[in-house]
């Protein structure tokens, strides 16, 4: 009775297991597809849109380049004497920049207009913001902003300004927007020039030199912002296009003065005393580095070529004259910028028509490479 008890009770527990086992499979399955097919619907419907802001994006432009023209104002042209102007900067320190200023400055003055320069040496892009902000106060008539920076961190004063009523053109940022106007320059291709003129002053003066034999020098600023980053990058194409170089000194210079570029050519010499060629990220650093090189001891000038991005018109006769280290830079919006930035600024002064976009002429400049002497 015991055994057959037993046989029973197993063959009960036994039947249990069976149906406990087959229980949950039967309410498992679709619960994994009504949890987890929502779940894929989610993401794929998260994923779509995602990955068509990311095309949108990269079919986006890099730079605003297309030129139209604003028409004028009722009435224009309006009467600009007693006007009053803003003009920001990065840096008085900069020749090539104070220098522009200087004359635009003085060639409003005929029209009666005031133009107040101010330079963020000390303060960078805060400084500028507190500039900015000044100016509204001011209730200036109009507003000319090179950003000491990325651009982008001063977008919620560039706002105030235009909510202000105040006119303001930017130079040189890759987007129009939310200017009025913007002077354009294409900075890589101002790296490519500077790197070619480079190459064409090894070519002629070290002919028969081996590949990778002459030790250069970047002392660029790519740190400093995107269009400074994009110069650094169109300098570092005589990398591949001059096989006689050989990249010693590659560093950043934030600070745009001759005597920081004077200091920078000094440390790289120190480590590498037989660089011959030096690419400056401005005409600042290209004076500094000539100086650089010109209070060192016993040595021939002709030997050396210093280039730069930009230009400081007063070196003109120094770089085409040959008996410089400093032997090249490019002219952003050619020799007459000063002229070009003046012109624009009063046709949107006086309301007149005026293009939305100046995309800025690059002129070499150096010295006839001719006529120095193969070493």
């Amino acid at each position: 009775m015991t055994k057959k008890l037993m046989f029973v009770m197993t063959f009960l527990v036994i039947a249990v297991m069976m149906l406990a086992s087959c229980a949950p499979k039967a309410t498992e399955a679709p619960a994994a597809v009504a949890t987890e097919a929502p779940a894929a619907t989610e993401a794929a419907a998260t994923a779509a849109p995602t990955e068509a802001v990311a095309t949108e994006a990269a079919a986006e432009p890099a730079e605003d380049t297309v030129v139209s023209m604003v028409p004028a104002k009722a009435g224009a042209p309006l009467d600009i004497n007693g006007k009053v102007v803003c003009y920001i900067i990065p840096s008085l320190a900069n020749p090539f920049l104070n220098g522009v200023a200087t004359s635009v400055t003085e060639k409003f003055k005929a029209d009666g207009v005031t133009v107040n320069v101010y330079g963020a040496d000390e303060g960078g892009l805060n400084q500028q913001f507190d500039q900015i902000e000044n100016c509204i106060s001011m209730k200036v008539d109009f507003m000319y902003l090179m950003a000491a920076g990325e651009v982008d961190q001063l977008m919620p004063a560039i706002d105030e300004v235009k909510a202000a009523g105040i006119m303001i053109m930017g130079v040189p940022p890759q987007k129009l927007a939310p200017f009025d106007a913007i002077m354009h320059t294409s900075q890589y291709e101002d790296g490519q020039k500077v790197a070619k003129m480079a190459c064409d002053f090894i070519n002629a003066r070290y002919p028969d030199a081996a590949d990778g034999s002459i030790e250069t020098a970047i002392l660029g600023a790519p740190n400093n912002s995107v269009g400074m980053k994009l110069r650094h990058d169109g300098y570092l194409t005589i990398t591949e296009t001059c096989p006689k170089v050989k990249l010693v000194v590659d560093s950043d210079v934030p600070t745009d003065s001759i005597p920081a570029g004077q200091a920078a050519a000094e440390t790289a010499l120190v480590s590498n005393p037989n660089i011959k060629v030096f690419i400056g990220q401005s005409s600042a650093h290209a004076q500094g580095i000539a100086n650089a090189v010109k209070a060192m001891p016993n040595v021939d000038f002709k030997d050396y070529g210093v280039f730069a991005g930009d230009m400081d018109p007063a070196n003109i006769p120094v770089v085409t004259s040959c008996e410089d280290p400093y032997k090249g830079f490019v002219a952003i919006g050619g020799t007459s910028l000063d002229q070009a930035t003046y012109e624009q600024v009063k046709k949107m002064l006086q309301g007149v028509e005026y293009p939305n976009i100046i995309n800025d002429v690059l002129e070499p400049i150096t010295c006839d490479f001719t006529t120095i002497a193969p070493k």
